[in-house]
Formats: C-alpha cells, structure tokens, sequence
C-alpha cells in the first residue's frame, strides 16, 4: 500500500469501532451516573471523540474508577504509531537484528531518562509528553524488529522457554518488592518487564497452532474498562474469595468479549468492507 492508503485503512480499522464505544459509553454513563452540564458534556464529547481522552472532567471523577474508559489514552499513542510505522518499518527492515536491537535500545535509554526527569520537569509538560510516542517508541520498535526477524527470534526462544519463564517470574517478585529493578522504570512501564514479556510471548505463544478466526483484541481493549466502571459504580469495588466476587470477574471477563465480537462484526467489518466497496476493491 501507499502511505496514504495504509493510513486510510488504518482509519477505517481503528475509528469506527472506537467511536462507538464511546457513544456506547456515554449513554452507560448518563443512565447509571447523570447527565453533565452543555458545558462539561461538550468538552468531553470533543476529547473523547478526537483521542484527547487523558482528559476527564471533574464531574466524572465519581463515576467508576474516576475516568469513563482509562485505557483509551492510549488510542492517540497508537495513533502517532502508525503515523510513523512506515517510516520505522522501512529503517527497521534495512537493520540486521543487532542493529534493529542497538536502535531500541537508545529508545529504551530514552524512555528512562523521561522517567528519571519526572521530577524535573513541570507536572503538565511531563503529562504531555507522556502521552506522545516519544517515551513508548522502544517497545514498539522492539516489537516491529522481533516480528521481522521472527524467524530467527522463534527458534532460539523456544529452546530457552523454561529458562525465561523463571527469570521473568523472579523478576516480576523483585520488582514488587525491591527496588533496583526499578532503576530501568521507563514512563509507566519497567523496560526489562517489556522485554521479558516480550521473550516469554515469543518463547510459548507460536507452540500453538490454533488461531482465532477473528481477532478480538482491539474491541477486548476498547470496553473492558467499561464493564469494570459498570462494576465499580455498582459497589464491585474490592473482590474477596465468595462466589459474588467469582460472578463479578467472570462477568466482567465475558462481556468485554462478546462486546469485541459484536463490534468486529457489527462495526468494524462493515466499515472496512465499505472502504473496500469504495475503492472498488
């Protein structure tokens, strides 16, 4: 494809289905919640619907966990993302695994010298930039390197499966109760966990042939949030050993997917499938 055709396609996966579930949320949120002022819901139809939603108003903050749907920062990252997709894929793709290895590495640094000004720098402009590419850049051209180089990754990973599976589990219990591992804190993430997990993926997850016919992830991230806010605003807010608590997480677990399925068919599908009609493909 075309730089513009990829962002366009990219467009048409990723927007319909998230501007659903925000109006899909809204309307949770007025019944079980309230109806805010012209004022504050214009504001937050405007941040929602254009991927400003680290934004919440304050009259939202009793509402759930505080925030209609946490997770959905991340949409104007994963934006930025494949904005500059092309361009990392076609330095990425020229670099030997070392060198693709060596340039995420400079952005791993990167990331954690962002962390380590945290204190520096004023509240808002590290807010800001927190929610820009910058400091996440490592783990996705991490992520770009391995996919290219899978064949070569997959097989020596595999091999050592059961020596990364207790590295990272020991690394995770020093990492909830020490604190030198947390020297590699990135912006929000510790990049040794970024790169064990990605390792522990590769080392089990391609063992297994099945597949799903259809991929559900995107819609499992956009309304898992909204289903636990229903939960947390029910006064679902600790979950002992009871079977209440049992129902709960499973309720929560099972919705989020059958949400995903009617958003990938319902939403998602249609509007590519319209793009392809379209363009006569």
């Amino acid at each position: 494809y075309s730089p513009k055709e990829y962002l366009i396609r990219r467009g048409f996966r990723i927007l319909p289905g998230f501007w659903a579930c925000i109006l899909i949320n809204t309307v949770i949120i007025f019944f079980l919640y309230g109806i805010p002022s012209f004022r504050d819901g214009a504001v937050y139809f405007v941040t929602q619907l254009l991927g400003l939603n680290f934004y919440t108003g304050d009259w939202l903050r009793g509402y759930g966990v505080g925030t209609p749907n946490g997770v959905l920062w991340t949409i104007g990252v994963q934006i930025q993302f494949f904005i500059l997709a092309p361009v990392l894929h076609r330095i990425i793709k020229k670099l030997k695994l070392s060198g693709s290895m060596i340039f995420a590495g400079i952005l791993t640094v990167l990331s954690i010298a962002i962390e380590k000004c945290s204190g520096f720098l004023p509240e808002m402009l590290y807010k800001l930039v927190g929610v820009t590419v910058v400091p996440y850049l490592y783990f996705l051209v991490l992520g770009m390197a391995a996919w290219i180089h899978r064949n070569q990754l997959i097989a020596v990973l595999e091999k050592l499966r059961w020596v990364i599976l207790p590295v990272f589990v020991l690394w995770k219990i020093a990492e909830n109760h020490w604190s030198f591992p947390h020297i590699f804190d990135g912006v929000m993430y510790n990049t040794v966990t970024t790169l064990l997990t990605a390792m522990l993926i590769f080392a089990f997850a391609f063992r297994f042939k099945w597949r799903m016919k259809k991929d559900l992830t995107y819609g499992f991230y956009l309304y898992h949030m909204v289903f636990i806010n229903i939960a947390v605003h029910c006064g679902h807010k600790t979950l002992g050993m009871n079977w209440q608590s049992a129902v709960v997480v499973i309720v929560v677990t099972v919705l989020p997917v059958l949400a995903a399925w009617l958003s990938q068919n319902f939403i998602e599908d249609p509007a590519a499938k319209l793009y392809k009609k379209k363009e006569g493909v």
